[in-house]
């Protein structure tokens, strides 16, 4: 973890830069998370790439999923959504 804020209750395996990560998150290994903001009770599985995104509460990310979003305009994921 790099200039990120992380809350109680996560489990990270995964990299995590410039983001800021809500309670009871889970990342897996081989995971990449770069200037985002992750909810409460989010899951990212592995091998995924997060970069410039807002993930609302309890979403579920993927083995493998690619979000990239531009640093005007990040790339955002409704609540309870599987992606």
């Amino acid at each position: 973890m790099t200039n990120s804020l992380v809350a109680n209750g996560c489990i990270i395996k995964g990299e995590v830069k410039n983001s800021i990560i809500f309670r009871q998150v889970e990342i897996d290994e081989d995971t990449e998370i770069n200037n985002s903001i992750i909810m409460q009770r989010g899951k990212i599985n592995k091998n995924a790439l997060l970069n410039n995104v807002i993930l609302d509460k309890e979403v579920t990310v993927e083995e493998g999923t690619t979000l990239v979003g531009g640093e005007e305009q990040p790339f955002v994921v409704a609540k309870r959504t599987s992606i």
